[in-house]
């Protein structure tokens, strides 16, 4: 190693279903996907975004990071969940270094939980007009983040930031696409989980609100597990055959029976992402057109049902895309074929951190 050797970072996502490590390389156009691996979370290992069984954890990490062959020794991770809190708010102006002193004071208003035992940061937006400012507030309970540090850390890695895993997706899915015009609008990003969906409004690159939703593709596999008496692998692959789409033709779904065994379900995450976007639009002060939702982006395991996309704009009436990382042209794959490049899009977006002032 030389004296002045480079350090190399991993983006980790810590998922409740999967754990996946994303090393991306620099390149004249974007990034390349340099090394990428995917292992099963733990069971139970992880709840609720806390890690409640770090031996199990920290084994899994390694293994994955040995079937990755990395050899990265520092990683970005993130946190989500409904104990996390993103906040667009206004305030009066001031300093950052006044701000800094003062946040927890303006973050109370906001943090259900307390401050004293919750990490808090922000991000000044800019003036609103002469007396005040608009201002990103992040909450996380420190339990939270702290376990799963102590876990990357007993794995063997250095974490050098921990980042919030709706601001890694939009980073990786629209802030480095510059062949979309979608960052100038108002967007919805649903990263569709294993137990837990989370639903962003990103109003011009500004996070304008942040949710949990208590359904994920787990949901749909649990459907079919129970109705047809199946193996959960045996569930997982009959799933994988199946079109959301074609549950917008009213014969299709009776001469397919898992398809109507599935309907309810995927009904209710659209009427929870209906919910909160209509909340998001009740909160608007001016319904201009630029701050309408024009577009919903899903991401995550989740996503990658056939059709849900097309299921979900027609009974949202929002233009709905499904994205991968490599979807966006700025990125390339230097994996071996078979290497899954799905759901990619937490640990690549951690991973161009690494990349930030170039990003």
């Amino acid at each position: 190693m030389g004296l002045f050797a480079k350090k190399s970072y991993i983006g980790l996502d810590l998922g409740h279903h999967m754990l996946k490590a994303v090393q991306l390389e620099r390149t004249h156009t974007g990034w390349q996907i340099a090394k990428a691996a995917a292992y099963p979370t733990p069971p139970d290992s992880i709840r609720d975004g806390v890690v409640v069984e770090p031996q199990a954890l920290v084994a899994a990490i390694k293994e994955l990071l040995k079937l990755g062959h990395f050899t990265a020794t520092s990683a970005h991770i993130a946190v989500a969940g409904g104990s996390v809190v993103v906040r667009n708010v206004r305030i009066p102006k001031m300093a950052e270094s006044t701000l800094r002193k003062s946040i927890k004071f303006e973050a109370s208003r906001y943090v259900p939980s307390s401050v004293e035992e919750s990490y808090i940061d922000f991000e000044i937006l800019g003036p609103a007009d002469e007396t005040s400012m608009d201002v990103v507030i992040v909450a996380a309970p420190k339990d939270l983040v702290e376990s799963r540090i102590a876990a990357c850390e007993a794995a063997g890695l250095e974490i050098e930031g921990v980042d919030v895993e709706a601001f890694a997706i939009h980073r990786a899915l629209v802030e480095s696409n510059d062949e979309r015009d979608w960052s100038g609008g108002t967007v919805a990003l649903i990263d569709v989980g294993s137990s837990m969906s989370g639903l962003s409004v990103v109003q011009q690159g500004s996070f304008a609100m942040t949710r949990s939703i208590p359904n994920g593709g787990n949901m749909l596999t649990e459907a079919l597990t129970n109705y047809f008496k199946l193996t959960r692998e045996q569930a997982e692959s009959g799933k994988a055959q199946l079109d959301a789409g074609d549950l917008l033709d009213a014969e299709k779904p009776k001469e397919n029976p898992p398809l109507r065994v599935i309907q309810p379900h995927l009904d209710d995450l659209v009427r929870e992402v209906r919910r909160s976007l209509n909340y998001y639009q009740s909160q608007l002060a001016e319904a201009t057109p630029e701050r309408q939702v024009s577009l919903t982006i899903l991401s995550g395991g989740g996503s990658q049902l056939v059709g849900l996309s097309s299921y979900m704009e027609h009974k949202l009436g929002i233009k709905t895309v499904a994205q991968e990382v490599l979807d966006n042209p700025r990125f390339t794959s230097g994996l071996d074929a078979d290497t899954p490049c799905s759901g990619l899009a937490v640990a690549s977006g951690l991973a161009l951190r690494t990349f930030a002032k170039a990003a």
